[in-house]
């Protein structure tokens, strides 16, 4: 009985033990996520910066109408955040490329709904460059 009651008592206690260690990760990675909320917020305000400066450009080089302008931005943003993504991600190298490239596929396929035929195929001309 004794035995029993010694084993009792440590497996409580080592129950408790890692009850608190699991406590203590658990906070750690909540911290890590508060950080990673904030480094995407950030992110997120660089790519708007980013998408309107390019929004601007593409605009006088295609002359396009501030709804195009506007609807382009977005566009710019959504594939940029997803291609950084991908960047950061830890999958290979040839992965990368892959999704890189579906990336810029969807994009133009979306610029083809905004763009007209003449201002899309100045636009891949702009981008081979």
């Amino acid at each position: 009985m004794r035995a029993f009651t010694f084993l009792l008592l440590l497996f409580i206690c080592t129950t408790g033990v890692a009850q608190n260690q699991i406590e203590d990760q658990n906070q750690d990675q909540e911290e890590v996520t508060e950080l990673t909320e904030e480094q995407q917020e950030a992110e997120k305000k660089r790519f708007t910066a980013l998408a309107e400066q390019r929004a601007i450009l593409l605009q006088q080089e295609l002359n396009l109408s501030n709804y195009a302008s506007e609807r382009i931005k977005k566009v710019i943003i959504k594939y940029s955040i997803k291609a950084n993504k991908v960047i950061q991600s830890n999958v290979s190298n040839n992965e990368k490329t892959k999704d890189l490239s579906n990336i810029v596929y969807f994009q133009n396929e979306e610029f083809k709904k905004v763009l007209t035929v003449h201002q899309f195929y100045k636009y891949l001309k702009l981008t081979d460059i």
